[in-house]
């Protein structure tokens, strides 16, 4: 992790091995009193008080510098990173890295606590040493695995423990990139180092999203396209658990605060018991590091388009991942808020995360490590912005897209810079401890509840519909209505209710729940509580158009008939709005599949034209239409006769299939293609 330390204006800032230093040091390296950092007018100053140890900034050597923003301050083996906002200054410290821990093995197991992966054991096995860390895994002498952020050697009986950045690096060979058989991009090739920041610029329409959504799963490679994150191919599920995707719209549930989003993706994304023990202290962290400590209570609906994308980094880091990726994070941001943004993103590398971003703003490129060029879906130029602008032969970071034309890739092609780019390592042994989450069911539950409530339309929609309903069918029936008539009556409230609650559900969170099934989120245990919720509150407004109906025509209330109606009408028709939802591309395509659902229900289910009067293709049909067998058990209830079990049987039947496909469909959309 890190630290931010904000000093303060009116007095000397002291770093040093001294206790008293307000920034303290054990290491040997720093000297007692080392360095003091003050504000002298608007500006402030980093003075070493030292001759005998390092004192650096940006690799230089000072006696008395002034500090400007973005500046990396170098005590002894110790780094800072220096942030300036209107005239405040923070230091960014990162945790002490690169340390090497070797440890002696014998016959006998050796408990060893990696920092990031937890405690494992480790003996010797013949000549080579036996890991057990989840499961067991034997490395010979002299080779190396990496555990979580650790690189774990094994060489004359002894491991060795290095402690390496929480970035991956990432190499992709000969890409070519499709959307089923169209190819959106050909042979591009790159090498990002762990802990840098790649910029890919490009006029619109040029292919910059189409690697982005390669990466996420969405598009497919070529069969001989190479594309390796941390040494291994970029498919693999548990590689793909710590690679954060964010979108130009963030995906945040919007009725929720600052607070409850980042808390809600640390709990997806972390082990149960780091969760326990982390959870606040990283929301601390990351609040003072974004900036959002005044707005924590805030719903994610009133935040500005810079607090939004804070907000959304800030969940995401929750869960320490490898490689950032960010569409357009600039896009539509005032020049204030692109400022600080990119300085974040140039925190976030400091601190170890590797970062790829697509971009048409300039300030990126002055973030950027290194720089790709995308030009009619190819490759126009790959390495530093400074070589960038060498090679376009401009100062002028526009004159590098306004230059761009059909000879762009050709000339790439043919020059001595883009040889340089080696093919990725061969798959390397990486492994990932097994995260076990915390239980998400009834949790997912809560977190709904919450939602629906703080929808101030839903709740009078929730309470005012069946009341509407409810009071309409208590002055139209009476003792002398047809109890065929009433139990239609509350099939179609059932069917209405049951499908207008849950046709939206998932569909309005499709790219959330995405990146929820990527980080680990389970499937059943999401469908579980959707069709729970979704069924008890349409269950509970049938049960109240009941009520109505039930005082007027005198039926008193029965056990089997609200069984009848919550099993029988209630959970198909739940089923089907979530299978719906779980097809449909957006809100509004799911609303226009309302009528093509509740219609069928009407005219197949015998109540209008009996059963016998139908055309044979319409009792074809009806036999998978569940108002059918509902109609049926509800007036044999109604009538007081012998129920037929297999209405409720088929009804039932029919509600499993539709919650089957549904899972299905989401558990396609949680596999990268």
């Amino acid at each position: 992790m890190f630290q931010l330390i904000t000093p303060s204006a009116g007095k000397p800032f002291t770093i040093g091995r001294k206790a008293t230093s307000d920034l303290h040091f054990e290491d040997v390296f720093v000297s007692r009193e080392h360095a003091v950092i003050e504000k002298c007018g608007d500006e402030w100053h980093l003075r070493s008080l030292t001759q005998n140890s390092v004192t650096k900034v940006n690799d230089q050597d000072v006696t008395e510098t002034p500090l400007k923003d973005g500046d990396i301050i170098v005590i002894g083996v110790r780094r800072l990173r220096v942030t300036l906002s209107n005239g405040d200054l923070s230091l960014l410290l990162l945790d002490q890295e690169d340390n090497v821990n070797s440890i002696a093995l014998s016959e006998d197991w050796t408990e060893l606590d990696i920092a990031g992966a937890g405690k494992i054991k480790a003996r010797l096995s013949g000549d080579s040493a036996e890991l057990l860390c989840g499961k067991k895994l034997l490395l010979e002498n002299g080779k190396s695995l990496k555990i979580e952020q650790n690189e774990i050697t094994f060489r004359d009986k002894k491991i060795l423990v290095t402690g390496s950045k929480c970035g991956f690096d990432v190499h992709v060979k000969d890409l070519d990139v499709y959307a089923g058989k169209k190819r959106l991009l050909q042979d591009i090739n790159f090498e990002l180092p762990a802990g840098e920041i790649l910029a890919i610029i490009g006029r619109s329409g040029q292919g910059k999203s189409s690697l982005l959504h390669l990466l996420e799963g969405i598009h497919t490679k070529g069969a001989q396209s190479e594309v390796r994150i941390g040494g291994i191919d970029y498919r693999r599920k548990d590689i793909r658990e710590h690679i954060v995707f964010m979108a130009q719209d963030p995906a945040l549930r919007r009725d929720l605060t600052v607070k409850e989003n980042i808390l809600h993706n640390a709990r997806i994304s972390l082990d149960k018991r780091e969760f326990a023990a982390t959870a606040q202290e990283r929301l601390k962290s990351f609040m003072e590091l974004f900036g959002l400590s005044d707005r924590k209570d805030h719903r994610v609906q009133t935040l500005s388009g810079g607090e939004l994308r804070r907000t959304a980094l800030a969940a995401e880091l929750m869960s320490n991942p490898g490689l950032i990726v960010l569409d357009e994070p600039l896009s539509g941001l005032d020049p204030f808020n692109s400022r600080i943004l990119c300085s974040h993103l140039k925190q976030l590398a400091f601190i170890g995360h590797t970062i790829i971003l697509t971009t048409h703003s300039y300030e990126a490129l002055q973030i950027a490590n290194k720089v790709l060029v995308l030009h009619q879906g190819r490759q126009g130029y790959y390495g530093s912005p400074q070589g960038a602008y060498r090679y376009f032969k401009t100062t002028d970071p526009e004159a590098i897209l306004s230059g761009l034309n059909d000879d762009t890739a050709a000339r790439w092609e043919s020059s001595d810079e883009s040889k340089t780019i080696e093919a990725p390592p061969k798959n390397r042994d990486v492994f990932f401890r097994k995260v076990h989450r915390k239980e998400t069911f009834l949790y997912g539950i809560s977190l709904s509840l919450k939602q629906w409530f703080r929808d101030k339309g839903k709740v009078a929609a929730l309470f005012l519909q069946p009341v509407v309903i409810g009071f309409l069918f208590s002055q139209i029936f009476s003792p002398l209505s047809s109890l065929w008539t009433v139990a239609f009556a509350l099939i179609l409230c059932a069917n209405w209710f049951s499908l207008s609650l849950s046709i939206r559900e998932i569909v309005q969170e499709k790219d959330i729940l995405r990146n929820e099934f990527r980080k680990g989120l389970k499937v059943p245990s999401l469908l579980a509580g959707k069709i729970l919720l979704s069924s008890v509150a349409a269950f509970l407004q049938t049960v109240t158009v009941y009520a109505f109906v039930a005082f007027r025509i005198s039926i008193h209330p029965d056990p089997a008939m609200l069984a009848a109606i919550f099993a029988c009408t209630v959970l198909p028709a739940v089923g089907i709005g979530l299978l719906v939802s779980s097809l449909s591309k957006n809100s509004g395509q799911a609303n226009a599949f309302l009528p093509l659902l509740i219609i069928p229900q009407v005219a197949l289910a015998g109540a209008l034209v009996p059963l016998d009067q139908m055309l044979e293709v319409g009792r074809a049909l009806s036999t998978v239409i569940w108002s059918r067998y509902n109609q049926k058990a509800l007036l044999d209830l109604l009538l007081e006769r012998p129920c037929d079990a297999t209405n409720n049987l088929c009804a039932l039947g029919l509600a499993l299939g539709f919650y089957i496909f549904t899972a299905i469909i989401l558990f396609r959309s949680k596999k990268a293609r």
